[in-house]
């Protein structure tokens, strides 16, 4: 980090922790039964299946040398300002817009995203204020509602940029992970009663705060130290938080043994829900859709909950074992060219198009992620990108840049 944008690293150090590491932890300390098969089972497909993205992901590699890097920071700031009003007036947009709209809007209002990490390579005071306006927004909202997933994401790119844009030594990237974990050890520890109490009842800004400042104590801050891991609440809960593969496990006990395999079926419907927009195939189907998920895997949400199958998962449904390790690396390298085309095409002739890679592949390195999602977030995506690139760019290329 600070050297290059370790985007496909950091995707495969999340799949071998959440596919792998997190469920054998799972299997020695949670509760028993939480995972669906046996070990025996779950184990060398998860393995297999893991290495095989990731390899897939790997093929293709963009030789960028990214020190120095040449951003122009006039440039960085104009569009990190635009992007940071879009997201904004999007966001009021929503309050009014009919929900057939809304998805696409959505896109618009994660513009925040490159507009933060765009004006990180600003020379601007106030460029830098915002910056930090929005990461404590993120924070902020993420802790209290419980909801950290867009808070861990986005504290990861963010630290990426600032380390590409600033000489950052090993000794601070080592402080922020390890305080980072902690924290995040700590508050799995206090989450669920936290949550609990949040989601069942209508409180305010204070309450919440104060309700965290109860739960979050000394005593609290010492129990994550706690060598039992057996009586130790906040690594339990940890470990069961970052476990993807509970859910890939009761895919695999459901099917095929009471769901047939789909051979390609429901991986072809993803892909045409993905490419066709809803007012011309309207009976495609909704991301994380609970009765899909039930489908699959014999559980029971309602209709308030969200839940993936994810990526493996989902590939495990259309191709079974051995067909989802050829299928996973085939889709792992599509990936990876399509990342070695739009360095080559758009990045090594203008580095601030870094700052779209988060844009484009954020949901692919979340391992609960399904596959619908990440594709239909990639093609959006690019359309966003093409229309900002040929009509804004030019734009402030001509008329305000080379003034």
């Amino acid at each position: 980090m600070g050297k290059s944008f370790p985007l496909f690293e950091l995707t495969a150090l999340l799949y071998v922790l959440q596919y792998g590491i997190a469920p054998m932890l799972e299997y020695k300390y949670g509760e028993l039964g939480s995972m669906a098969v046996p070990i025996e089972q779950y184990l060398p497909f998860a393995t297999y299946a893991s290495l095989s993205f990731i390899a897939g992901l790997f093929v293709f590699r963009p030789k960028l040398k990214l020190k120095p890097l040449q951003i122009d920071p006039e440039m960085a700031s104009i569009l990190g300002r635009i992007f940071f009003a879009i997201g904004i007036i999007s966001s009021l947009a929503m309050l009014v817009l009919p929900y057939s709209l809304r998805s696409i809007v959505t896109f618009f209002i994660i513009l925040k995203w490159p507009g933060v990490f765009s004006l990180i390579f600003s020379e601007k005071k106030i460029d830098k204020l915002f910056v930090i306006i929005v990461f404590l927004e993120i924070a902020v909202s993420s802790i209290l509602n419980a909801l950290l997933i867009e808070f861990i994401v986005f504290s990861i790119f963010i630290l990426m940029y600032i380390s590409l844009r600033y000489k950052i030594s090993n000794k601070i990237k080592i402080t922020v992970a390890l305080t980072g974990m902690l924290f995040l050890t700590v508050y799995q520890g206090i989450k669920a009663e936290y949550r609990r109490v949040v989601w069942e009842q209508e409180i305010s800004f204070e309450e919440k705060t104060a309700l965290l400042s109860e739960l979050i104590t000394f005593s609290s801050i010492q129990e994550t130290f706690n060598e039992d891991i057996d009586n130790n609440d906040s690594v339990l809960q940890t470990i069961s938080r970052l476990n993807q593969g509970f859910q890939t496990s009761m895919v695999m006990g459901h099917v095929p043994n009471n769901v047939p395999f789909e051979n390609g079926t429901a991986l072809m419907e993803d892909i045409a829900s993905s490419i066709v927009p809803r007012f011309l195939y309207p009976d495609k189907r909704e991301v994380n859709d609970y009765q899909r998920f039930n489908y699959y895997t014999g559980y029971s949400l309602n209709s308030s909950t969200s839940m993936s199958i994810g990526v493996i998962g989902d590939i495990y449904i259309n191709f079974g074992f051995y067909g989802s390790i050829v299928a996973l690396f085939l889709l792992g390298m599509f990936f990876s060219r399509i990342s070695l085309w739009f360095y080559n095409a758009y990045i090594s002739n203008n580095m601030l198009n870094l700052i779209w890679l988060p844009f484009l592949f954020s949901y692919l390195i979340r391992p609960g992620n399904e596959f619908y999602m990440v594709l239909n977030h990639l093609i959006k995506g690019l359309i966003v990108f093409f229309i900002v690139r040929g009509f804004l760019y030019r734009y402030l290329q001509k008329n305000i840049l080379n003034k």
